[in-house]
C-alpha cells in the first residue's frame, strides 16, 4: 500500500542546477551594476521623475 519513494544520485543534480543557475544570474546583475557609469546611474535614478 505504501511505496518509499527511491531517489537515484542523478536526482540530486536539478537543485544543484537551479542553484548555480540562480547565483551566476545574482553575480552577473551585481557585476554589472558595479561596473556601471556614474553617468548612466545618474541618469537611469531620475528616469521614474521625468513625468
Amino acid at each position: 500500500m505504501y511505496k518509499r519513494i527511491i531517489y537515484e544520485n542523478w536526482h540530486a543534480i536539478i537543485p544543484l542546477l537551479a542553484f548555480a543557475t540562480t547565483g551566476v544570474v545574482f553575480a552577473v546583475m551585481t557585476i554589472r551594476g558595479m561596473l556601471l557609469r556614474k553617468e548612466k546611474s545618474e541618469h537611469m535614478s531620475h528616469l521614474p521623475l521625468d513625468d
